[in-house]
């Protein structure tokens, strides 16, 4: 059995630790500016509306220009790219701090949203390029796991800054953050790898053509359904959940935080589970089959809550599961040198999904079918593995 240098592992982790790193502050700000609405509201005189559009100008501007920004990733370089989009998106962040208008604040977050779109296509390029392929499985585990935990903190963290400061302030100093975290990337030496191309089977001349591929399509549509059955399961809990067992919002919240944390937790065991199957797509047919039952179960309000905590806790954990083998299946069907491109424009199914299935689910709350918000996440579960299943066994 040939051992590992101990320096080419240290240099893997430093990598992995930098690029997770980035992904949590990601995460971080888009969610940790939630929590500072009431406040922002109240300084600014704006309205609910007003408030949910600086979220749609940030999703916006990551889901518009993802795409561009991974063919820049494959023609110019991963490092130099992910430099400047983190950067963009810390200043715009902690700029947002000093601004006297909500149309200044809107603007900053809409270029806080255009400097977001560059963490999934760079992140891939650099983990796939700077890990050894033996452990590609765990460096996307971490790398998920690392967004996971900045969507759990930015909120918590972001209320304590401004319950010691102002909204202002907590804005600054947590952009601050991100802006010395670009310059440590800027000194980090070959401790952030780009050529991945070297470890793709495949070659493409032209990275625009990567997308017209039946795996990267399939892929995409898939992301898109993934991200259908998640939304609705988190952003609509503290409203079903009380509708349908009686529990306070505040309860419900906690056991979304249980959701969230399980799914973080079983991104660490997919991540070694990818490394040691090539049958990525049954570990996801396999766990989705499993998470969408869990929520029909739930949706039927018929069990009690330490059951549904059960549920939660299950099912967040085999949903955890799925995304480093996910990750896998995306880097299989790229070409070599259109990496950043194609998980650029797989990723994009995220926004979508996520811009879309909110509305039918609001129809359905607002319309009293409370239950059926659970259905139709589990609905948009099996859709994704039937997917699956149609694109089994033929060429991706």
């Amino acid at each position: 059995m040939t051992s590992v240098p101990s320096a080419a592992i240290g240099r893997e982790i430093r990598a992995i630790s930098l690029v997770g790193f980035g992904h949590f502050l990601s995460h971080f700000y888009m969610f940790g500016l939630v929590p500072l609405f009431v406040a922002i509201s109240a300084d600014l005189n704006v309205t609910n509306l007003q408030l949910g559009a600086i979220l749609t100008a940030y999703n916006v501007a990551t889901g518009v220009l993802q795409t561009p920004m991974g063919i820049l990733v494959d023609k110019f370089g991963a490092r130099r790219v992910l430099i400047g989009g983190l950067f963009v998106t810390s200043a715009a962040f902690g700029l947002s701090g000093f601004t006297s208008s909500y149309w200044e604040l809107l603007a900053l977050f809409f270029v806080a949203g255009a400097g977001n779109s560059v963490f999934h296509p760079a992140d891939y390029v650099i983990l796939t390029a700077s890990v050894d392929e033996s452990r590609q499985g765990r460096a996307y585990s971490m790398h998920s796991f690392g967004g996971s935990l900045g969507t759990a903190a930015g909120p918590a963290v972001m209320v304590i800054l401004m319950t010691q400061t102002d909204w202002r302030t907590a804005l600054i100093i947590a952009g601050s953050v991100g802006v010395l975290l670009s310059l440590i990337f800027v000194f980090s030496g070959d401790t952030l790898r780009e050529d991945a191309a070297t470890k793709q089977k495949t070659r493409s001349e032209t990275p625009l053509r990567s997308m017209i591929n039946r795996g990267v399509v399939l892929l995409f549509l898939f992301y898109v359904l993934t991200s259908s059955a998640n939304i609705g399961l988190t952003a609509f809990a503290p409203i079903y959940l009380p509708a349908l067992y009686g529990v306070t919002v505040e309860t419900a919240a906690y056991i979304l935080s249980v959701l969230l944390f399980s799914n973080a937790l079983g991104t660490l065991f997919g991540g070694w589970l990818a490394d040691k199957t090539p049958r990525h797509d049954l570990v996801l047919v396999v766990s989705f089959s499993i998470y969408a039952t869990l929520l029909a179960i739930v949706g039927t309000a018929l069990i009690p809550v330490f059951l549904v905590v059960g549920a939660f806790v299950l099912g967040g954990f085999v949903r955890g599961i799925v995304n480093p083998s996910r990750d896998m299946m995306v880097r299989a069907v790229a070409p070599a040198g259109a990496l950043g491109t194609v998980f650029a424009f797989v990723s994009t199914g995220f926004n979508v999904g996520q811009g879309i299935a909110p509305l039918a689910y609001g129809a359905l709350l607002d319309g009293n079918l409370t239950n059926e918000v659970l259905y139709l996440s589990a609905a948009f579960m099996v859709a994704s593995i039937l997917l699956l299943l149609f694109s089994r066994n033929r060429t991706m």
